[in-house]
């Protein structure tokens, strides 16, 4: 049995986003434990010219929601990038999570081979559904997910491989 589009898109949105989700809260104890601001964290970058935390965490929820609602035909969702604390990137976490489960299955999987237009920079690119969130969609979100993973590592929060995989 082959997993559909919207499976596939699904549970590995709730999986990272969720994670994420978690390693940000354990990112706002730590910051209270050591009393630094959560501008401090947001702010980090491993390379100056590197976007930092909290857009790493912005363009996460971004790809995975812009994903499914070029998938399943809807109207991409605005998410102001206006986020300066943790709670406000956790809740940012949630919109996203919600607007992707609550997209219609029927209308992912139908995409599944049909060609979409995928704005990248000034150009827009064809690509068959299953092509844009395999190699695009989930691609982006693992990339930027995994760079706010390493900034907080980087920032002393405590967090494992388990941390990365497991919402908890």
């Amino acid at each position: 049995m082959n997993d559909t589009l919207s499976y596939v898109l699904k549970t590995s949105t709730n999986q990272m986003l969720g994670a994420m989700r978690a390693n940000l809260k354990k990112a706002e104890a730590h910051a209270r434990a050591t009393d630094v601001e959560d501008a401090v964290f947001l702010a980090a970058r491993l390379y100056p010219d590197m976007l930092p935390m909290g857009r790493q965490v912005q363009i996460a929820c971004d790809n995975a929601a812009r994903g499914a609602a070029r998938l399943s035909g809807v109207d991409l969702p605005e998410f102001p990038d206006t986020e300066t604390t943790f709670a406000e990137l956790m809740a940012r976490c949630d919109a996203a999570l919600a607007f992707v489960n609550s997209t219609d299955d029927a209308k992912i999987n139908a995409s599944e081979r049909e060609t979409l237009q995928i704005p990248l920079g000034p150009q827009t690119v064809p690509m068959e559904g299953r092509q844009y969130l395999t190699s695009f969609v989930l691609a982006n979100m693992f990339f930027h997910v995994s760079m706010a993973y390493g900034l907080l590592r980087h920032q002393g929060v405590v967090l494992g491989k388990r941390d990365f995989l497991v919402a908890s």
